[in-house]
This record gives C-alpha cells, sequence and structure tokens, in this order.
C-alpha cells in the first residue's frame, strides 16, 4: 500500500473520487509539517508555488468536565485551560513549521496537566527544528519525547497518582511534511478523493489483530480498543518510548492533513471525516467543521484537531485570507 500510495502522489491526477483505505500505512520513515503565524494585514509575494491553510479547533465536548486535549502550533498551545477554541491561518510553506495535538489521560487534572506539559516542551523544539537537518528530525524528536515524558513522570510522582498523555506531531520543512507519534491520536493523508491513516494506533487492540485474536471489527468494539501500550508517562525511565516515524508526505497542492485525537475518530467515520474534507475547500476553518460534526455525533470525549492544507499560490495573499476566530 505504501508504494501505491507513493505513486499516487507522485505520479499524474486521477479523478476526484472519495475512496476510503481500511488499513493503515506502515511507518518508513519521519516527515512533519511545522507553522508560523503571519500578520495578518501582510501580503505573501508569489516568490512560491504553495502556501499552507493550517486550521484547528478544540472542544470540550459534551460529555467531559475539563478538557484534557491540548495542541501544539508553532508556539501556540492551550495554556490557559479554555475549554473550547479555533483558530486558522495562512502559512509560508519556505518556512519550518511545527504542529501537533495531545490527548491527556488520567482524569481530570490530571490528563489536563499532563497534555499541557506536552505541549510546553514541544515548545522548545521549534526553533531546533528549524536550523536542523530534516535527516536529524527523529533524533531531536526522541529527544523530544524523553523530556516530555520526565516532565510527565515528574508531575505524577509529586501528585502521587498516574496521568500521561499521546501526541501526533507534523513537521513541514523543506516541501515534507514529516508525521511522528505515540499513542492513538492520529495523523490521516488526504489526497485526491482517498483518505489514508498514516499512523498505526500504539493499542492492545492492534496488537491482538496481529496476533489474529481479534478482527478489526472485533477489535473497534472491544475494552483494548483504547488500551494504549505507549504513551508519554508511561516510565520514568522511557525505555522503549520512541517516536513513530512515518513515511513523509511531499508537498503538493491539494494535499490535505489531518491531525486529531481519537475525540474525533470515535464520534465519525472515515466515510464522513474524507466527505467534509472533500467539501471544505472554500472554508476557511476546516478543523472546526470537523469538530462540530462529532459533537453532532455525540461529543462523547474532548476533540481537539488540525487541518493542514497545501494550496497553489496565484498572485498573493492578503488579510481577507486569514480568519481569527476564538469560541469561548
Amino acid at each position: 500500500m505504501g508504494r501505491e500510495w507513493f505513486k499516487r502522489l507522485f505520479g499524474k491526477s486521477k479523478k476526484n473520487e472519495s475512496k476510503i483505505e481500511d488499513e493503515p500505512a506502515k511507518a518508513v520513515a519521519v516527515s512533519a509539517p511545522l507553522q508560523m503565524p503571519m500578520n495578518a494585514n501582510s501580503t505573501i509575494e508569489k516568490d512560491k508555488d504553495l502556501y499552507l491553510k493550517v486550521s484547528f479547533a478544540t472542544d470540550v465536548g459534551k460529555r467531559r468536565a475539563n478538557n484534557e486535549d491540548n495542541f501544539y502550533i508553532d508556539g501556540k498551545y492551550r495554556h490557559n485551560y479554555g475549554k473550547n477554541e479555533c483558530d486558522s491561518y495562512i502559512e509560508l510553506t519556505t518556512e519550518t513549521h511545527l504542529y501537533s495535538v495531545f490527548d491527556g489521560m488520567g482524569g481530570e487534572a490530571f490528563g489536563e496537566t499532563a497534555s499541557a506539559l506536552a505541549a510546553a516542551r514541544m515548545e522548545g523544539m521549534t526553533d531546533i527544528f528549524r536550523t536542523a537537518a530534516s535527516s536529524d528530525l527523529p533524533y531531536y524528536m526522541n529527544e523530544y519525547t524523553r523530556a516530555a515524558n520526565d516532565a510527565i513522570c515528574d508531575m505524577c510522582a509529586e501528585r502521587g497518582s498516574r496521568g500521561g498523555s499521546t501526541f501526533a506531531a507534523v513537521c513541514v520543512k523543506d516541501g515534507q511534511a514529516y508525521p511522528f507519534y505515540i499513542g492513538d491520536s492520529r495523523i490521516y493523508l488526504y489526497d485526491e478523493g482517498t483518505l489514508l491513516q498514516i499512523t498505526e494506533d500504539q493499542t492492545l487492540a492492534v496488537r491482538k489483530i496481529k496476533a489474529g485474536v481479534y478482527t478489526a471489527d472485533e477489535a473497534e468494539n472491544s475494552p483494548d480498543h483504547h488500551r494504549l501500550t505507549s504513551f508519554l508517562g508511561a516510565d520514568s525511565g522511557g525505555m522503549g518510548l520512541d517516536p513513530q516515524p512515518c513515511m513523509p508526505v511531499p508537498a503538493k497542492a491539494g494535499v490535505k492533513l489531518l491531525i486529531c485525537s481519537d475525540g474525533l475518530t470515535d464520534m465519525c467515520s472515515r466515510e464522513e471525516i474524507a466527505q467534509t474534507l472533500s467539501q471544505t475547500a472554500d472554508c476557511k476553518n476546516a478543523a472546526r467543521v470537523l469538530a462540530e460534526k462529532a459533537l453532532k455525533n455525540g461529543g462523547m470525549d474532548n476533540v481537539t484537531c488540525i487541518v493542514l492544507e497545501f494550496e497553489e499560490l496565484f498572485g498573493g495573499i492578503n488579510e481577507d485570507d486569514c480568519d481569527i476566530e476564538e469560541k469561548e
């Protein structure tokens, strides 16, 4: 499947028919998009072929008191513990940008603090990623993982409880998007009508699928579906805690990347996600549309998503193309 997907990205365009790939792509390399906020009154000169439209949304959902999710967007993260927030930006693909979603666990303040600690530790990585060679990104992401893991473990030790967080990150650098992840927060690629999950859930259910214990349908409905085999805060020594790299995604007009917590994927089918992404070309905040669909379908958990859309530059981009919104 990885080879067919790679051919499709570099090959000729196909008809824009909605298809859903059922199997996640195998992780073979590391790559991720990084973002940088732009002054809303500035204009992007037509010196490059692509720009990046970034949108994000986070919502506490309908059943939870706290929002244990968090996000990171080039220095911006949810450090004020607000429950609901959404935003959108226009970014230059000539810059290095870093985006991530975190899903905390541990109940109430523990999960919320764990995901906030993970997001705060990510802040120190942006400048490093800007100057690092692409081939060194896995090494530095591994350093981040250990720092975030230790911070969460220290917090849990001080409070006498357990907590943790997943993370899924994309770094956009040198015309490539480099994905990394730990846990079950997902990254999807949407291209030419096809939705492909490029991460693989690190859960007991997935292990049992590989061992032949579960079918995919059985795993989806089992208690093991949310039992993580790896997450930040799992072990104070960080042994075996390595961020999983995925195949780099070449920046190409029309390609969309979705980074999300399971509050979206538990509430929305792949068909719904693919259909929504296919219909958001003229929407300034595709992430908010997805989050609202999860809420409409029940909103059983916190939901957080970031949508990255590579688009062709025609002329310039002005303030009318930049939509900044916040929900209280």
